[in-house]
């Protein structure tokens, strides 16, 4: 059993068979016009997460062009206008301007954002593309769900029993990361939280990873890590090693951390409830400031 690679920035986030696609500039009236086929669009918008729930959301935008190719860029700026479709059709709840950021430097990337729903059911997204010659405005539509599958932010994460470099003799047992800190395998959450200690559990595949974006990611950990020598880092390989495609199996935090793709990162306070989390890739940025903020 593998997870859905939700953070593919070719393709829609895992549980979206296919993303609703839809054009501005279709004639059809209310609902609908968030709903007809893109006909005629140099871009259009893919939502990436593999959940959308009620509350507050990171949300993460991918971009492709006519051929269904990414084409996210620092030089294409969004703005996105989010619907309550069972309220209105015409005035938007609330505007958002994503953020984008690298998933793999120079190569392709993700607009971040956020957005709050406060009530599951179909809601709709206008968004404004422009830039590197694209100037489009294109509708979709996504499903808010009512609960996510991943802890909730303010709750008490699991306790699970994860491996550490102490019940291995090679860290190429517990890890497929080619160049392992040691840091992040000195301690396990359950662990961890019986210390009372601040931590960062990333869950990511470098090898497995069907879309490139785990490497990236733990990188991106490790390096903030250097500058939070107080704080617990710990790196959990998703799946059971060793492994060979395509017969995998988790290991029993991913299930008992209720994820439904890979990576993930979560951030967790002394008290052992959920500070932050951060599907896909994580950015510089966003990561520092909220450790600086425990």
């Amino acid at each position: 059993m593998a997870l859905c690679a939700g953070i593919a920035l070719a393709v829609a986030g895992c549980g979206n068979d296919a993303p609703d696609r839809s054009s501005a500039g279709s004639k059809a009236d209310g609902i609908e016009s968030f709903e007809q086929p893109f006909q005629g669009v140099e871009a259009y918008p893919v939502l990436v997460n593999s959940e959308i729930t009620v509350g507050d959301n990171r949300v993460l935008m991918g971009l492709l062009d006519d051929s269904d190719a990414p084409i996210g860029s620092p030089k294409i700026d969004l703005e996105v206008d989010y619907y309550d479709l069972e309220a209105s059709t015409d005035e938007p709840v609330a505007t958002d301007r994503p953020e984008f950021v690298w998933s793999v430097k120079n190569a392709f990337g993700v607009y971040v954002g956020r957005a709050t729903f406060d009530r599951p059911g179909k809601w709709g997204a206008e968004v404004h593309i422009v830039g590197d010659g694209v100037d489009e405005k294109v509708k979709t539509s996504f499903e808010v769900q009512k609960e996510a599958s991943t802890p909730t932010i303010g709750e008490k994460v699991p306790a699970s029993d994860t491996p550490t470099r102490a019940d291995v003799k090679d860290l190429a047992a517990i890890s497929t990361d080619p160049k392992p800190d040691p840091r992040f395998y000195s301690r396990s959450v359950a662990s961890a939280l019986k210390k009372n200690v601040p931590f960062v559990v990333t869950f990511a595949t470098p090898k497995f990873c069907q879309t490139a974006v785990c490497g990236p990611t733990l990188d991106i950990v490790k390096d903030v890590a250097r500058d939070f020598p107080r704080v617990t880092f710990i790196h959990v390989e998703p799946y059971e090693l060793p492994a060979e495609p395509p017969d995998f199996k988790v290991v029993p935090s991913v299930k008992e951390w209720g994820l439904p793709s890979e990576p993930w990162v979560f951030v967790v306070n002394a008290d052992g409830t959920l500070n932050a989390k951060f599907e896909g890739i994580v950015g510089t940025t966003e990561l520092a400031e909220t450790l600086e903020a425990l």
